[in-house]
């Protein structure tokens, strides 16, 4: 009797796209039933309606990222750390991939007014949807990764101060 067991590298691959591909579909899902239910939240919230979905999406980005980042540290221990920011990155780009070609495809889906402009800028929001998850798998990575408590505030601080600094700079280029 032979017990093969299949070599690490391909346990870890394995975790990682299925951590990232189902997350990505969560992903695209929450984003798409929060745009479906956004002219509910302006009947409750009246003009804040856009900005508490954006709310909304910012922490379903943030818990859908952080929690497949976990996942797959808890399944495949010893994972490269830029495995892990691959995964993260993977999952705001997949998810926000589906979730514009969703849009596109049925644009009725969201009931807002706004969708034709939103839809017009799809590369836009892609690449701010990757950014902010690659801001997210940053912090993850430092708080799984980093032992001292005092070094892990500190990435954390330089991490906050680098995403303003790069908001001053894009914002007066």
């Amino acid at each position: 009797m032979t017990t093969d067991k299949a070599p690490i590298s391909d346990v870890e691959h394995s975790v990682i796209i299925r951590s990232v591909g189902i997350a990505s579909f969560l992903l695209a899902g929450i984003f798409i039933a929060l745009l479906f239910f956004q002219d509910n939240l302006a009947k409750l919230l009246g003009g804040y309606a856009d900005e508490a979905t954006i709310g909304l999406m910012l922490v379903g980005l943030w818990l859908v990222v952080s929690s497949t980042i976990r996942t797959a540290v808890n399944h495949a221990k010893g994972l490269e750390t830029w495995k892990l920011i691959l995964a993260g990155l993977l999952t705001g780009l997949i998810g926000s991939v589906l979730t514009t070609a969703f849009l596109i495809m049925f644009p009725k889906v969201s009931k807002s007014q706004n969708m034709a402009e939103v839809t017009g800028a799809t590369g836009g929001l892609i690449l701010a949807t990757t950014l902010i998850a690659f801001i997210i798998t940053l912090f993850v990575v430092v708080n799984i990764r980093v032992k001292s408590r005092a070094l892990g505030n500190l990435l954390e601080f330089l991490i906050i101060g680098a995403t303003i600094a790069g908001l001053v700079w894009f914002a007066t280029k």
